[in-house]
């Protein structure tokens, strides 16, 4: 019984690993983090691009543990780094949350960050 179970589920499990394996894309080379443009939305950005990557949210450890930041500014910096070393120029739909739950929040209180590292075209 327990045959009839669990060999058809490592099959598809088998099969969409190979799927997930054939949609990647290899990687673009690494560029200079100053050339790097943040977007808040996509309406300010250009409008052809190819998206990368989705920072800080595509991993399951982001259900447990994001990285903070201080500052917005420091996020865009780091955000910009991250860009760059995945062969991107660009950041959409960035911004910055409050890790405090509170209407006024302390300055300098943690900031949980993310946005999608694309390749302008």
């Amino acid at each position: 019984m327990r045959c009839r179970i669990v060999l058809p589920l490592l099959a598809c499990l088998s099969a969409l690993s190979i799927l997930s394996g054939c949609a990647t894309q290899a990687p673009m080379a690494p560029g200079n983090p100053d050339q790097v443009s943040i977007h808040e939305s996509v309406t300010s950005a250009p409008v052809r691009y190819q998206a990368i990557k989705r920072l800080w949210v595509e991993s399951w450890r982001s259900a447990f543990v994001v990285p903070t930041y201080r500052s917005q500014q420091e996020a865009a910096a780091d955000f910009r780094r991250q860009a760059a070393s995945l062969g991107g120029n660009g950041v959409i739909n960035f911004g910055c949350y409050s890790r405090v739950i509170s209407p006024n929040p302390p300055p300098g209180s943690a900031l949980a960050c993310n946005g999608t590292v694309v390749r302008f075209e």
